[in-house]
């Protein structure tokens, strides 16, 4: 028997730390600031913590909800349907999606602007639903997510089958789209918890939408893989895989952000050894970048474009959908205090800010944090060029007259003067955030790269400006080592190289799923689909043709989607030590 140990004696002498010591700051990470004042920039470099202590965190999965097995993806099973009192958001989602088990049968459900009696009696439904607390819906994270897919999913339903209203084809103010009291309210409390918009996402469409082989155990890139997606609009096989493919991409990438994590560390001693191993993870990061864009090219087979533009994407669109013009969602059930308080998000259009209708983007892949962190990580800058900073300012000024969609995020510090755009030089070296901080971007406006993180849930969100922030980027010391290490900057170039890869096959699915769709009236039995008539007449033809502008087609995340694509692609190249210029050009 172990002898009983005697109690240690209190301390004779306490010292008092200086105010200004380390230990007794308190962490910047969960500080409010000028610049930052939700407090959501995590810095790891004490210079900018503004007196604060820097953040200590890692890029380890318990800091910020990154799974070592799924990477972005939750490690852990998503709540297949809610119980209780809020099953009734799932039977009425059951019932705009055609029923519950409903699988591979298009046609079944509602459809966008169909004037049928299925879409006015499930819209008259939804308006007699009562609001439900949603208190217990605290029991987990996963049900809280769950809540957030089904709410939005119904808002988009619910949206998209509002019938036009007249005043739209006139030169008269559209009015914003109404969301009900038992939509917007429970939407409006959960969505601040998550850190997410009311408005569908990428988390909603992908990350906590789908089960693994084995729901009964955890998810893994090679034993255990994403296999079914739990909730569609149309119920068409293209829609799954749709979704599906995304979250293959996302587990794929769990080995890409360990590798990272791996190089990071190497980073910080960058001696002959670290410089060596640094050279092996940046070769294995562009086979991993390889595989990632070849499991994205599967879509070419798996998913059928006519049915992806026609069919599925125009349930995508959010809010922001008509450009400047757009008329916003309003979200009703709220007092006049609520309603300038709850409906306010970091992604919300600045231009909206205390009106009715809010103007969020749908999901879109650029709300995947995966390519973003590989982007931070190589260094590439996606910041915007002094012509895109001095575009912006006039959308500011001139929303209406504008092609830019203004919208603000919460890292825009006040904007001095147009004169001092001019001052800035384009030879200026990029910012250490990449493009991801607010230092370049005029009051008001954020690049899409910035604006996209604010439809990140906030742990995804928090990683990718945590990495912003690392003390010891990549490229420059790439670039120091070059001739002493000429394998390093070859690594480094191979690895920008795939990253381009994969932005050019990403180029190739946007060329044949949107562009070429977008010149094509679709085929007889997607017209049906549509509910539309079979044999349109030839001024359809004609109308729609002359709307056809391959500069003016958006993404579903409001960006200029062909010029977007362009510029990150050449953005990666400009990062390359030895650049080659050579790409794939849109069609």
């Amino acid at each position: 028997m172990l002898p009983k140990r005697s109690v240690s004696p209190e301390p004779t002498i306490r010292y008092n730390l200086p105010a200004n010591h380390f230990l007794a700051l308190q962490p910047s990470y969960s500080q409010t600031s000028i610049e930052f004042p939700t407090g959501e920039l995590p810095s790891t470099s004490s210079h900018e913590s503004n007196g604060q202590a820097p953040n200590t965190a890692s890029l380890a999965s318990a800091d910020f909800e990154v799974d070592v097995r799924t990477g972005f993806l939750p490690g852990s099973k998503n709540v297949i349907r809610l119980l209780g009192k809020y099953e009734v958001w799932e039977e009425a989602l059951d019932a705009a999606k055609g029923g519950r088990y409903i699988h591979n049968q298009p046609g079944q459900g509602l459809i966008v602007n169909g004037k049928r009696e299925k879409e006015f009696l499930w819209r008259n439904a939804i308006d007699s639903m009562p609001v439900i607390d949603t208190a217990d819906l605290l029991v987990s994270l996963p049900h809280l997510r769950r809540a957030h897919v089904v709410l939005t999913f119904l808002a988009h339903f619910y949206v998209h089958t509002t019938p036009t209203s007249p005043s739209s084809s006139t030169s008269s103010p559209k009015e914003p789209i109404p969301i009900p009291a038992c939509i917007s309210v429970p939407l409006l409390t959960v969505s601040p918890l998550l850190g997410l918009p009311p408005v569908l996402t990428y988390a909603d469409t992908v990350l906590w939408n789908f089960l693994p082989v084995n729901p009964s155990i955890a998810p893994s890139a090679t034993l255990n893989p994403p296999n079914e997606i739990l909730t569609t609009f149309t119920g068409t096989k293209s829609e799954e895989q749709f979704f599906l493919i995304s979250a293959l991409c996302e587990i794929a990438g769990a080995e890409a952000l360990r590798l990272m994590r791996q190089s990071l560390d190497e980073l910080f001693l960058a001696d002959e050894k670290a410089l060596r191993r640094l050279t092996i993870y940046l070769k294995k990061l562009s086979n991993q970048i390889d595989k990632i864009s070849d499991v994205t090219m599967t879509l070419m087979k798996q998913v059928d474009p006519e049915e992806f533009y026609h069919l599925i994407r125009p349930w995508f669109r959010g809010g922001d959908s008509d450009g400047p013009t757009s008329a916003g969602w309003n979200y009703l059930g709220l007092t006049e205090n609520d309603n300038v308080e709850k409906t306010s998000s970091e992604a919300e259009s600045s231009n909206t800010l205390g009106q009715k209708g809010k103007k969020f983007s749908g999901p879109s892949a650029g709300q995947s944090s995966l390519i973003h962190a590989i982007d931070i990580f190589l260094t590439v800058d996606h910041s915007p060029t002094v012509q895109e900073r001095l575009e912006a300012l006039n959308a500011v000024e001139n929303p209406t007259q504008s092609k830019i969609l203004v919208d603000s995020t919460p890292i825009v510090p006040p904007f001095s003067t147009s004169d001092e755009i001019q001052q800035t030089k384009p030879s200026q070296g990029p910012p250490s955030s990449h493009g991801h901080s607010s230092s370049s971007s005029p009051k008001g406006e954020a690049t899409f790269v910035q604006r996209m993180l604010q439809y990140m849930p906030l742990p995804h969100r928090s990683f990718i400006l945590h990495l912003s922030t690392h003390p010891t980027p990549l490229r420059p010391l790439v670039l120091h080592f070059a001739h002493s290490h000429p394998a390093l900057a070859l690594a480094y170039d191979g690895a920008l190289e795939a990253l381009r890869r994969f932005r050019e096959k990403h180029m190739r699915v946007v060329s044949l799923f949107i562009i070429q769709q977008a010149r094509r009236q679709p085929s007889e039995r997607v017209r049906k689909l549509m509910g539309l008539k079979e044999n349109p007449t030839e001024n359809e033809f004609e109308t729609e043709e002359k709307q056809i502008d391959i500069n003016e087609i958006r993404g579903t995340g409001g960006s200029a989607l062909f010029k977007f694509l362009k510029r990150c692609r050449d953005n990666t190249t400009k990062a390359m030590v030895r650049p080659n210029a050579a790409g794939y050009e849109l069609e």
